[in-house]
């Protein structure tokens, strides 16, 4: 075989090369975009086109007067089940809470790797608006704090602790050595959830993490036994819980009119309710924290605290400051 016979057979490997990957990565190509893209002429890209044509997956649609031709997916892989792409929608749902950072294109993406793999694309028309997650205010610190989110999650991932700078509800700052278990989202908004020092769990609202850093040799992420979200928050009534406290029942009783709400709402797994014409009772055993009071508020005057005592002494207390503010002068 000469020199040239060789030079024009490795020319001609390196085209289709050229063309299958485009077409694998989702790009579609007919005579005239494929000369513009192997820089020769619309009768030798129609040559090309036809040599590839005989690639499993590769092919041809008519679009009016032009052949147009794209690589299926499905030619090659096994169509994700429905449960799968359902799945996947529902986590590309997501995306807005990561407004300004690369998370939120990279969800969309993959969601619509797997559709384009599917051979029920056309009942996914529209899947943007089907599946949606009502992000309310969304997580307030991104994308400013970007940077920090990038360093915890490979710290997270690659189980190395961090050192937090941490400003607390009460704003006071101070640094923090933790362990990172978990990242979880709780009303539109971001937690980390760390092991400190002393054994114990605690949550850390993302926005006011306000620098991070991976610090130490990596630690073995703790067995099931020893954490696991769902027994960790299983007293909680939120994410933020006080176990010191104990658990505690507590019963409230609310106006019959929230009969039908509190037969389709659960606020807490431990939730019971007794209905009747008079009244609805409703009780939860938890960890008694602000949160629980701010709920029993949430209520207003359609709910009383039938126990434990001291949270009625508390709210009582609460009502009467409230009272207070909004006496005429």
């Amino acid at each position: 075989m000469t020199h040239a016979s060789e030079q024009r057979r490795f020319t001609q490997l390196n085209r289709t090369v050229l063309l299958v990957a485009d077409l694998l990565s989702g790009k579609a190509h007919d005579r005239q975009s494929a000369a513009e893209r192997l820089g020769i002429q619309p009768v030798a890209a129609d040559r090309q086109l036809r040599a590839i044509e005989k690639l499993p997956g590769v092919k041809a649609i008519k679009e009016g007067r032009r052949r147009v031709f794209r690589f299926d997916t499905t030619a090659l892989t096994e169509a994700p089940p429905l449960a799968v792409l359902i799945g996947a929608c529902f986590g590309a749902s997501l995306a807005p809470l990561f407004e300004g950072t690369p998370y939120r294109k990279a969800l969309n993406d993959a969601r619509d790797r797997l559709l384009r793999q599917s051979r029920r694309r056309g009942s996914f028309q529209d899947v943007e608006r089907k599946f949606v997650f009502l992000s309310q205010g969304g997580e307030i610190s991104l994308p400013d704090k970007d940077a920090n989110l990038e360093e915890l999650l490979g710290a997270l991932l690659e189980q190395h602790p961090v050192a937090l700078v941490y400003e607390d509800f009460s704003g006071k700052v101070s640094t923090r050595r933790v362990e990172p278990l978990s990242l979880a989202v709780y009303k539109h908004q971001l937690y980390l959830i760390g092991r400190e020092s002393d054994g114990g769990f605690r949550s850390f609202r993302f926005a006011r993490i306000r620098t991070t850093e991976a610090r130490g040799r990596a630690f073995k992420y703790p067995s099931k036994a020893e954490y696991d979200p769902e027994q960790v928050f299983a007293h909680s009534f939120g994410i933020f819980g006080n176990e010191a406290q104990g658990v505690e029942k507590v019963e409230l009783k609310l106006h019959p009119r929230w009969a039908t709400h509190v037969r389709s709402h659960r606020w807490h797994r431990s939730q019971r309710i007794r209905v009747s014409d008079q009244e609805v009772r409703l009780s939860v055993d938890v960890a008694i924290c602000p949160e629980v009071e701010a709920w029993v508020l949430s209520f207003g005057e359609d709910a009383e605290v039938l126990r434990p005592v001291s949270l009625r002494k508390t709210i009582a207390e609460r009502v009467r400051r409230l009272a207070g503010l909004y006496a005429a002068p």
